[in-house]
């Protein structure tokens, strides 16, 4: 099926869109300019090991969203108020859409699975049993995290912004294949309309063969990479993939300021 944009949102989104900071968008593009760094219509992915940075960039990625209301960030290990705390912190805007997968997990499965602990260990109550001969002894089922996933991101219209942070907690709880091919649904409707989708996954959190695929899906592949210089941490971003942009790959050390977040520092061309 065929999209029309509207010629309007043409002129104003452009075919470009920011990573997130304009220095970055700066060293990508090799220009001063402040017209994007990432093509519209592409898919991003992000790996590392903890704190190298991830989670703040992802944050970062989606507070330059032209149109909060078409944007999302899906966040599966912080609470509302932890990501609300991180964008008051750097000023940044706080009326895109956030989705808390983890809270919801927590809250339908776990509660559900430290009951049942409970009722194994302790045994029933008159209390328990009267409980579950209401229900007729008909066990819930479990919520579809990955389909409400993939729906929510189909569901967004043509230049939005979408941030899963992070991939693990799917690929540890469904099949990989489904969750990659899930992923490539959503990869497609971004191409189709012309959407930005940022997915972060830890290091050996997936297969070797899961990574390949995932890196295939994805037009941009960034590596967060975190070490010690002397007694200094070293943090740095490796671009290792740029659909049709090889001059963009790249060793770029970054820090993070309190007024800019992750800002690069020296950049070292590897094509």
């Amino acid at each position: 099926m065929s999209i029309n944009f509207d010629p309007d949102d043409e002129e104003y989104y452009g075919d470009m869109g920011s990573i997130g900071s304009v220095k970055f968008d700066r060293i990508l593009t090799g220009t001063p300019l402040n017209t994007g760094s990432i093509p519209r219509g592409f898919s991003i992915l992000a790996s590392g090991n903890a704190g190298a940075g991830m989670d703040l960039f992802a944050k970062q990625f989606a507070s330059v969203a032209e149109d909060p209301e078409n944007t999302i960030l899906v966040s599966t290990s912080e609470t509302s108020n932890e990501i609300l705390s991180v964008y008051r912190k750097y000023d940044w805007p706080t009326d895109i859409r956030v989705r808390t997968m983890g809270e919801e997990y927590n809250k339908e499965v776990l509660t559900r699975e430290l009951a049942a602990s409970r009722y194994r260990i302790e045994g029933f109550t008159l209390s328990d049993i009267q409980k579950l001969a209401q229900t007729r002894f008909v066990e819930q089922k479990n919520h579809d995290f990955l389909t409400d996933l993939a729906t929510q991101v189909t569901s967004l219209g043509p230049y939005f912004r979408a941030v899963i942070d992070s991939l693990d907690f799917f690929y540890s709880r469904f099949d990989p294949a489904r969750v990659t091919s899930m992923l490539r649904i959503m990869q497609a409707h971004a191409q189709r309309n012309r959407g930005l989708l940022l997915m972060t996954v830890s290091d050996q959190a997936v297969e070797k063969s899961t990574e390949r695929e995932l890196m295939a899906i994805c037009d941009i592949v960034m590596e967060f990479e975190v070490g010690m210089r002397g007694s200094d941490f070293d943090t740095r971003m490796v671009i290792r993939r740029f659909r049709n942009a090889p001059e963009n790959l790249a060793f770029i050390t970054f820090r993070v300021t309190p007024e800019e977040a992750i800002t690069p520092e020296t950049v070292e061309r590897v094509a």
